[in-house]
């Protein structure tokens, strides 16, 4: 069944997609004066929605929160799942994670008072978690990785590292990278996500790992 939004229902999700854009160019620091300016939306529109520009943030990370688990439940595994169609899957993600780098930013640097909204991030993480637990089950079930990836000690420490490699690239990104586009940095990036799989992987595992050319992989996708 087609869901259809009404037109105060569009008229919000717009403000918060060109809003998110301009956020992303000119970094959180700007007004609603400046963001009125920058979408050609006038100010009276967007303040009818959010009063402040800490509600326009929040917005846009509930609709990152509700863009990136909607990607995690549409994920179908194919018959014969593999290396670089799971190697896909973390591209995907950080296509999202770029779109919504604002939202991303905001809730690394916010000082929230709302509770209700950090519980809202807290089981976000959590169904994330579960969906890439359930990514590397998989990896696991295709002998791509070992089983002992998931022993206590072991799956701490490599979820730990895999979820600041997963999201913190976008920091050296914006500090240093920023002239470029995604696509030149992504092979970079993606290379330091999945070289912490390497002690986890099976023989075929490594051996697609090291037969993968992620530039041109990227580039063909």
């Amino acid at each position: 069944m087609v869901k259809y939004q009404r037109k105060g229902e569009r008229s919000r999700e717009n403000i918060i997609l060109q809003a998110s854009d301009v956020l992303n160019t000119y970094g959180s620091s700007i007004t609603i004066d400046e963001i009125a300016r920058y979408t050609e939306i006038s100010k009276s529109k967007i303040t009818n929605h959010f009063s402040t520009k800490e509600n326009l943030h929040i917005a846009i990370t509930e609709l990152y929160i509700r863009d990136i688990q909607q990607y995690f439940d549409s994920i179908v595994f194919s018959d014969h799942f593999n290396w670089k169609e799971y190697i896909g899957i973390l591209s995907d993600i950080m296509n999202i994670q770029f779109k919504y780098r604002s939202a991303i930013m905001f809730i690394w640097t916010a000082s929230f008072k709302d509770e209700a909204f950090m519980q809202v991030i807290n089981e976000s993480f959590n169904r994330r978690k579960q969906s890439m637990i359930g990514l590397f089950k998989k990896l696991v079930q295709e002998n791509y990785l070992l089983e002992s990836v998931f022993q206590e000690r072991n799956f701490k420490i490599f979820y730990h590292q895999h979820a600041v490699l997963g999201v913190h690239w976008l920091n050296t990104y914006l500090l240093f990278d920023y002239r470029k586009s995604l696509q030149e940095v992504k092979p970079t990036y993606l290379a330091g996500t999945i070289e912490i799989y390497k002690p986890y992987l099976s023989e075929k595992g490594l051996a697609e790992f090291e037969s993968l050319n992620l530039e041109e992989f990227l580039k063909n996708r």
